[in-house]
């Protein structure tokens, strides 16, 4: 499967910039602090997010970036096509059959049909998971962690 690091950090950084932004100012430094990844790795993930409509970004010294959409309108799905493969049809790398020998000649009959209905699974099951669950599902989990301990030399900084 086709899933680099680039879609967790790209679910991350929405989680992040969806909890956070209405608070606080969210730049690729402070995700990028959260994520322990580089802020270039992060404004890279951020102008992906912003060409497909799913972030806000604003340059300058006030600059930061908001979500485009209420998070229950952005859905993993969306966030995965923002920064992977456009085409579920190639989430599974598949090479076609060659060669007189009757397996190598019919693998790929075979095989793509079972790889396309996962790729289709998947999809449908990305595509019920919003930001708003996440958000849902994480404000769960931190009842007794306060956000203020999330980042805060960053955001003692702002």
């Amino acid at each position: 499967m086709c899933v680099s690091k680039r879609f967790p950090l790209a679910v991350h950084s929405l989680l992040f910039v969806a909890v956070l932004s209405p608070k606080k100012r969210v730049t690729s430094a402070l995700v990028a602090e959260s994520t322990r990844s580089n802020p270039v790795t992060v404004r890279n993930i951020f102008l992906n997010l912003s060409d497909s409509g799913l972030l806000i970004a604003s340059a300058g010294k006030n600059g930061g970036v908001r979500l485009a959409r209420e998070p229950k309108n952005i859905t993993l799905w969306d966030i995965y096509q923002a920064v992977e493969l456009k085409d579920v049809n190639k989430i599974f790398n598949m090479y076609e059959g060659s060669g007189t020998c009757p397996i190598g000649k019919n693998f790929y009959k075979i095989l793509h049909p079972h790889m396309v209905s996962a790729s289709n699974a998947m999809k449908a099951d990305m595509e019920r998971v919003t930001l708003e669950t996440l958000m849902s599902e994480l404000k769960e989990l931190i009842k007794t962690s306060p956000l203020e301990t999330c980042q805060a030399k960053s955001l003692k900084q702002q």
